[in-house]
């Protein structure tokens, strides 16, 4: 028995894989990638009106049949050639990005940077790198003291503007106790991870050839962090909680589908470095079910707020150009699949018997209410092909029936699947749309004042309209953004919402305030193709250099 569904089931089979049913059938090849989207798998298209055989692989094709041209006949796309060989490629951390004569990054400097800049300012550094290409086993040199070097060779000096830096591959040197050396997590040791420039000076992990951050994630930050603080200063308050007198008040962020989290760490650098000194405390957390994702996410998280030990010195990580004491901050990755939250978040639930996910994580994440929630939802539509578990296999795992379904594959509406396993999931609707993420942050907002910043395709904008309506949400602006002056559409747009107000007829009721709501596009590059004044600010305002 077997079934066409719209998304990934909520349950064990959302957790089996990064990305249930993207790999083809019956693999027995890793450079098998995911369904051909050409001829969904079927290997051949029917012939076109007055089209004549033309290949010996459309002669062996049934009567009006010929060989589908995307996949050759195979079924299957191969999985992207650079990204195989990436991994036969050490890590690497790419060099800091090229600035400006006289511009400094801004911002929340992370522990590993504020060592590397200590260091650089007593010249440990320098003796550091001398001491390791004269006798890499001198037990001195620690296994750290070393990491931070090649931080410090792919970031440069501060006041060298013009050096043309090289991304710096990982090469550790044999230690005399190595194996009592404790390598940071944020090390990109494992071949095809690169260590890239974020925000300011925070990094991010990444594959090669794989989910890597975009235009999309760092508007929805800006205008998410932006938005939140411009409240705060204002005075206007995003929770109904009070505090007592003297006692920091908790801000709490909630980012769906996290991945790579890249979205939540931009927004929480906007958030430290724009609130230091003030009477609060951040508290956020990212909800992802990929497991590679939440392994990146959580060790580029250990490199902007983990501490580090150099020299016997402990580095904490704030600003650079105030002495304020640091922001308290709490900052995690969940793992699981976000929908839940909504069934957690209420008083009666079976979850736990169900064992659809982490639950006492999920739980605590669900208990909550968030002053601040992001999300940058897939926007392609797939259909996931789905069957039973044979009884034997169900008696094999003591399975009930409520949790046997399989995916048996998943075959994308819209385009072209993503030959990265990773990148599927972040681009194409495995685990919901726009309408389960406004369920979601509906359940999970506070009350009255909570923003749920969202980014969606702008083809998919009556979706979003609709799902908030259904979620009881209501849209305050949009944003939409253009790729080039040369573009004739948007390209995506991201939302504002909160809460419906009680007594409001909801949003969609009324088309003229509606179109109020839309702001002025925000075009990305003009004529030259050089970055717009607009996008410019948005830019500076996340401390990346106009280059």
């Amino acid at each position: 028995m077997s079934g066409i569904l719209r998304y990934v089931p909520q349950g064990p089979v959302s957790l089996s894989s990064d990305a249930p049913g993207w790999s083809a059938q019956d693999k027995d090849e890793q450079t098998k990638g995911p369904t051909c989207w050409k001829c969904k798998g079927l290997c051949v298209l029917p012939l076109r009106k007055k089209q004549k055989i033309s290949t010996t692989a459309d002669a062996d094709a049934a009567p009006n049949q010929r060989t589908c041209p995307v996949c050759k006949g195979k079924g299957y796309l191969p999985i992207k050639s650079k990204y195989l060989q990436s991994q036969t490629e050490s890590g690497v951390i790419t060099s800091r990005r090229r600035r400006p004569r006289g511009w400094m990054e801004f911002g929340h400097i992370p522990p590993a940077v504020q060592a590397v800049l200590a260091s650089s300012a007593s010249g440990d550094l320098t003796r550091e790198e001398n001491n390791n290409s004269e006798n890499a086993n001198d037990s001195a040199n620690t296994a750290m003291q070393h990491v931070t070097s090649l931080l410090s060779q792919a970031n440069g000096r501060d006041d060298d503007y013009d050096t043309k830096r090289k991304d710096v591959p990982i090469t550790m040197p044999s230690f005399e106790n190595q194996r009592q050396q404790q390598l940071p997590q944020w090390l990109p040791s494992n071949p095809g991870e690169q260590l890239c420039n974020l925000v300011g000076r925070w990094r991010i992990l990444q594959r090669v050839a794989s989910h890597r951050w975009t235009t999309d994630d760092l508007v929805t930050a800006h205008v998410a962090a932006s938005t939140f603080v411009s409240y705060q200063k204002s005075g206007i308050t995003t929770s109904t909680k009070t505090t007592k007198k003297g006692e920091k008040k908790t801000i709490r962020y909630l980012d769906l589908g996290t991945g790579n989290a890249s979205v939540l760490q931009m927004a929480t650098w906007y958030l430290l470095s724009s609130l230091q000194g003030t009477q609060n405390k951040l508290e956020a957390v990212g909800v992802e079910a990929r497991s590679e994702a939440v392994g990146l996410a959580r060790r580029s998280l250990s490199f902007n707020l983990g501490n580090v030990e150099v020299g016997g010195k402990v580095y904490t990580g704030g600003l650079d150009t105030t002495d304020a004491d640091p922001m308290d901050h709490d900052v995690q990755i969940v793992q699981g699949d976000f929908r839940d939250l909504v069934s957690l978040s209420s008083a009666s639930n079976d979850l736990a018997k169900e064992g659809r996910t982490d639950t006492k994580t999920m739980e605590d994440v669900a208990s909550k209410r968030y002053d601040l929630i992001t999300g940058t939802p897939p926007y392609f539509r797939v259909d996931f092909t789905s069957s039973k578990k044979s009884t034997e296999s169900k008696n094999s795992t003591n399975e009930t029936d409520s949790n046997d379904e399989v995916i048996t594959a998943a075959v994308i509406q819209q385009g072209g699947m993503p030959t990265s396993m990773q990148s599927a999931p972040a681009r194409c609707e495995f685990r919901g749309g726009i309408e389960a993420y406004c369920l979601a942050a509906s359940a999970m907002l506070s009350r009255p004042h909570g923003k749920f910043v969202v980014c969606e395709n702008w083809l998919n904008d009556d979706r979003v309209w609709k799902g908030a309506k259904e979620a009881g949400l209501t849209i305050e602006s949009v944003l939409p953004v253009m790729g080039g002056v040369r573009k004739v559409n948007n390209l995506f747009a991201v939302y504002v919402m909160k809460v419906k107000p009680e007594g409001c007829d909801g949003t969609g009721d009324n088309e003229l305030e509606d179109e109020n709501k839309v702001r002025p596009s925000l075009i990305v590059r003009d004529q030259k193709g050089k970055w717009t004044n607009e996008y410019a600010k948005v830019m500076e305002a996340m401390s990346i250099p106009m280059v």
